[in-house]
Formats: C-alpha cells, sequence, structure tokens
C-alpha cells in the first residue's frame, strides 16, 4: 500500500502512532505500507513518535514507490 503524503500539511502523534500500527498490521499480513513524497513536518513526527527510526519506508515519488514494492521478494 502506498501512501502518497505529498498533500499530508501535518501530522499529530496519534495519527503517526496509527500509521505506524498499520504498517505492523500489514506486514503481519505479509503486505507492506510505504509513503511518498512524504514532507519533512510528516518525516519529523513519525521519527519523533518512533524515535530516529522512520517506521515506513519513504521514497521520493509514487513511482518509485511502487516500483520498490513490486520488486520485494
Amino acid at each position: 500500500m502506498v501512501l502518497d503524503a505529498e498533500t499530508i500539511p501535518h501530522l499529530d502523534v496519534t495519527a503517526a502512532r496509527m500509521l505506524m500500527e498499520l504498517g505492523g498490521d500489514l506486514e503481519r499480513e505479509d503486505a507492506r505500507l510505504v509513503m511518498a513524497r512524504d514532507i519533512g513536518q510528516v518525516r519529523d513526527v513519525l521519527r519523533r513518535a518512533e524515535g530516529e527510526r522512520l517506521p515506513l519506508s519513504a521514497y521520493p515519488t509514487a513511482r518509485e514507490a511502487i516500483e520498490a514494492l513490486t520488486r520485494r521478494p
């Protein structure tokens, strides 16, 4: 699943935790959640909510995110 974050103007900690939980739920179902076009504030809040490790893979474009998911073994 690709979340295109380009139009997300801001993200609070509750939303960040929900996205991390969704990512974990998808991983358990052998699926993956990745972000495309994340903006600084969204990326920063996700990092703060999870520590310094970005919990979701992020790609500069939606096409790159899709390609990464289709290359996944």
